[in-house]
């Protein structure tokens, strides 16, 4: 028997890849300039009390007005070393990822992640931890490169809907009402509030996010924080960028429906929004059927905040979330973690009751899914086949397919009366 201390061979390899990676990406990135260096532009913008709208580069700021207030800090240690700032960044991005993962597995299996295998925890070494990690290595790795906010985003969705789990429904609400004011993606948590008429977490999201929205306020005055409110509503409104790189749905139909764009040329390399209604009618419909299919595969179970069906059903939204926001480049995708982590538990873990049959179905769509989202890659398929796979919008499809089948083991587990099991308890 192992002693409680002691390390098994596995942990040790697991353990030792994982920081060589993040050493790796640390000693790369520190040195790159990504999107970090328009949050450190946008902060130093605030320190001079300069426009952080007319005085960016053009294109880089289009983010709300608390944005900037947040870039703050990063801007000062720029001032010091740019080097310094991007440290830092990187060391929060690292956190976020053991917290995304920490937290994952606490709401999926309901027990704690820890190194070392023990009764009622999940080992770092284990298939439930490491399949979920080979799954999301794609887009946590892109994250990383481009030293992007979306994990730090992720990490609060996640800890907020523990909170809720946890009957903390005050507390979830307001953490996600003040992630949307930084970055919009988790408005979508919104009308799944209403759904299930979880009204305390719907009441504090909305009045901290609209409070940390009025924040700017005591930085830059009312009149100068409401116009630049209005030049951000304006910017969120206006015509979005739909070149491959941008896997949302809206960009998957103005790609394919209004430009024609099907093989990857480089003439596609700066396509824009053609604002043809059609496009926006098509997705809203698409989003009609995702919406109708919720409904109906949530009819059954998940009934209390910490049932295993709210957790797929959190996992459903975060889905949701980065394929139907107007802009979702292709590391946004890492919104997928948790609906990974429930796919890889009803595919080889317990299967939350799915009859053999199925859970063999949901191995075949988390497969298909992650051969689109991360097989297509110019790595694996070479740079031509990977440009044209993602003008035909591999990664969204991928999404759907894993939506479908979150979808799908939503529906079942809660006829068979599994979504409301928690195990272990």
């Amino acid at each position: 028997m192992t002693h409680p201390r002691q390390w098994s061979s596995a942990t040790r390899v697991v353990v030792a890849a994982l920081i060589a990676v993040l050493v790796a990406s640390a000693v790369r990135n520190i040195k790159e300039d990504g999107d970090f260096r328009g949050y450190m532009e946008v902060g130093e913008l605030v320190l001079r009390g300069a426009d952080i709208y007319a005085e960016s580069r053009p294109d880089v700021n289009t983010w709300p007005p608390l944005y900037a207030v947040v870039c703050v800090p990063f801007a000062l240690l720029a001032r010091v070393s740019v080097h310094l700032a991007r440290a830092v960044w990187l060391a929060i991005n690292f956190a976020c990822i053991v917290a995304l993962f920490r937290i994952a597995v606490d709401l999926v299996y309901r027990r704690p992640l820890v190194l070392v295998a023990a009764p009622g925890a999940i080992a770092l070494a284990s298939g439930a931890v490491l399949g979920p990690l080979l799954l999301s290595a794609r887009f946590l790795l892109g994250n990383l490169d481009r030293l992007q906010i979306n994990m730090v985003i992720l990490a609060a969705c996640l800890l907020a809907s523990a909170w809720i789990v946890r009957g903390r429904a005050a507390a979830g609400g307001a953490l996600i009402g003040f992630a949307a004011a930084v970055k919009v993606l988790p408005v979508f948590f919104l009308p799944y509030f209403v759904r299930k008429g979880w009204w305390r977490a719907l009441t504090a999201a909305l009045a901290t996010g609209a409070l940390a929205s009025a924040a700017p306020a005591l930085v830059f005055g009312w009149e100068r924080c409401a116009a630049y409110t209005r030049h951000w509503l304006a910017l969120a409104a206006g015509s979005w960028p739909v070149r491959k790189g941008n896997q949302s749905v809206y960009a998957m139909v103005d790609r394919l429906y209004t430009h024609g764009a099907i093989v990857w040329s480089a003439s596609h390399k700066r396509l824009t929004a053609s604002n043809d209604p059609a496009v926006a009618l098509i997705t809203y419909g698409l989003l009609l059927l995702v919406v109708t299919g919720f409904l109906r595969a949530t009819r059954r179970g998940g009934r209390a905040p910490a049932s295993a069906g709210v957790t797929m059903e959190i996992a459903i939204v975060l889905c949701v979330t980065v394929l139907f926001a107007p802009l979702a480049w292709k590391h946004y995708f890492v919104f997928l973690l948790l609906g990974q982590f429930v796919l890889w538990r009803a595919a080889a873990g317990d299967g939350y009751g799915l009859a053999t049959g199925e859970r063999r179905r949901v191995a075949w769509a988390l497969g298909l899914s992650y051969a689109l989202t991360t097989l297509t890659v110019r790595g694996v398929v070479g740079k031509a086949l990977a440009q044209t796979l993602e003008t035909m919008s591999a990664v969204t499809l991928g999404a759907f397919v894993l939506l479908g089948a979150l979808l799908y083991v939503r529906a079942r587990s809660g006829e068979q009366g599994g979504a409301d099991a928690v195990p272990g308890a």
